[in-house]
């Protein structure tokens, strides 16, 4: 995994953070790891969000705690805000079937970020599910094929847009 925060991912890959969450709920997740542009909109995480959402950061701050005491400089607030969850609303809605001008206006993020985002994020599943499969997680694997399967419609994924 080169998309995304390595050792987190992986941490959370070996600790089967993800086996609870249904597709949408895992692209949604693993949104946090994309870059995106900052959004001045407040978050408002619905509960089925909230609680993967919570996970990660558990997760965050025991490794930046870890790195932290074994003297590298880390600001564990920081690392842990890094993972921002202003996609993840935006990703959940379009995994579940609403339209791209639906899920636009559910931020004051420009279209062409959200399509940029949503495009590494379709990288970054591609890589989950080969990691999965490396280390022997075949139900994981599949789960991120089919949770990445929901992303990739519309003119998110159209060839052009000038068609």
């Amino acid at each position: 995994i080169d998309t995304a925060d390595e050792l987190l991912v992986t941490e959370l890959l070996f600790n089967n953070a993800f086996a609870q969450l249904d597709s949408p709920q895992l692209v949604a997740l693993m949104s946090c790891f994309v870059p995106c542009e900052k959004s001045e909109e407040m978050i408002k995480l619905k509960d089925e969000l909230a609680v993967p959402l919570g996970i990660l950061k558990d997760a965050a701050t025991q490794i930046a705690t870890i790195q932290l005491e074994n003297k590298l400089e880390i600001d564990v607030d920081e690392y842990v805000d890094s993972f921002a969850p202003q996609l993840m609303d935006i990703v959940y809605r379009w995994a579940k079937g609403d339209t791209f001008s639906q899920v636009a206006q559910m931020s004051d993020m420009f279209e062409g970020s959200i399509i940029r985002a949503m495009r590494r994020l379709d990288e970054l599943m591609v890589q989950l599910s080969n990691a999965a499969k490396v280390i022997g997680n075949t139900e994981l694997a599949e789960r991120s094929e089919k949770a990445a399967e929901t992303i990739r419609r519309g003119i998110i994924f159209a060839a052009s847009l000038y068609l």
